[in-house]
């Protein structure tokens, strides 16, 4: 992941931002939706709130989201 994780998880304002482990993610009900995502996704929309949705200035939190989204489809 990028150098700005923590920076990233810290602008989601997310208390106990944490990942979602493959064994909870594979232990849920069906009909339960998990975003193992959830802190990138939050950060990404909190920067474009903040920058008046100029998609220049979050590129570092588009990518951290990718990254994570990479990760996950990896994982699962």
């Amino acid at each position: 992941m990028s150098d700005n994780t923590d920076t990233i998880r810290s602008a989601s304002k997310e208390t106990g931002a944490r990942r979602v482990t493959l064994s909870e993610f594979e232990a849920k009900k069906p009909s339960r939706f998990m975003d193992p995502c959830a802190i990138e996704t939050k950060a990404s929309y909190k920067c474009l709130d903040d920058n008046n949705y100029d998609k220049d200035m979050c590129t570092d939190y588009f990518l951290a989201y990718r990254e994570s989204k990479q990760l996950t489809m990896r994982m699962f």
